[in-house]
This record gives structure tokens, sequence and C-alpha cells, in this order.
């Protein structure tokens, strides 16, 4: 295609989840192992949660546990898709067009974004909801936190111990 598609993101993570666990020798495992971290190199900078957590699948030291924990703490309770206009901002230091849509250096916080599932752009400044549609938190938080809770990467709330 001629743009990033983040729907095929979502599809390829989501395979990674058999296809790296239930491998059919250490080889072909070792080859899945490196084409999930290159994918997950490729993402990295949006900081999406569940793509952070599904990384850690595969036993990386490396996968940005805490941009997972920042991504689960920030993003909002209300899940109505209310309209936000970002692009007006001067806080936030924009870049030049590339094709993933990147167009900021930094991700903003996903409480200051409108409310996306895991296969949307989150370098998407604006959004025009409107405040006429409301999102399930099954996939937006609960799939990533459970899955991190799996692996063991996220521990327990305090309370829970």
């Amino acid at each position: 295609s001629e743009g990033w598609n983040h729907s095929d993101d979502e599809m390829y993570y989501c395979g990674y989840w058999g296809l790296y666990r239930y491998a059919l020798n250490d080889t072909l495992k070792a080859k899945f192992k490196d084409a999930i971290i290159d994918h997950w190199e490729a993402e990295r900078p949006e900081k999406e949660g569940l793509w952070n957590i599904m990384t850690a699948l595969v036993g990386a030291k490396e996968f940005d546990l805490e941009e997972a924990i920042w991504y689960l703490q920030e993003y909002p309770l209300d899940l109505i898709n209310w309209t936000v206009k970002n692009s007006q901002r001067k806080d936030i230091e924009k870049i030049e067009p590339n094709f993933r849509g990147q167009t900021i250096k930094e991700v903003l916080p996903p409480d200051e974004l409108g409310i996306s599932r895991h296969n949307a752009n989150r370098f998407d400044l604006n959004d025009n909801g409107g405040g006429r549609s409301e999102n399930s938190a099954g996939d937006i938080w609960l799939l990533p936190y459970w899955i991190g809770r799996y692996l063991g990467v996220i521990s327990p709330p305090e309370g829970d111990r």
C-alpha cells in the first residue's frame, strides 16, 4: 500500500502470539523473534502499549516496559470519542511528513489524543469525534494489561499480592 496501515500491524501482532509460541523448531522460533523485534523497532516511536507488551513475548530484554506502563496509566477512563484538536499546539515539535504519517517528534500522551484502538495512528493530532460514539476498554486497555500480567512483566496491584 501507499502508506502505513496500522490494521496490518494489529493483525501481525495478534498473530505473533501463536506463531512464536508454537514454532515448529528453535531455528524458526529464532527467526520469528528477530522479525517481531524488527517490527517493534519500526513501531517503537508510537509508544503503543500493546506492541510493547506483545514484544515481551519473545523474552526481549528491551521492550519499553516503562512506555507500556505509561500508556496504560495515561489512557483516559472516558472512552467517548470527543473532538480533539492538537495541530495548532505550540508546545509540540512537528516534523516533515513521512511514509508512516508521523507528524510530531514525540507522540502525545493517550489522554491528549482522540480515543483510538491499536490499529490507529497515534501521531494523528486531530479527531473529529464530536462525542457521538464510545469505545470499549476490552481491546484498548484490558488486552495489553492482562497480556502483561500473563507474561509476568506487569505486577499485580500492591494490595493483591
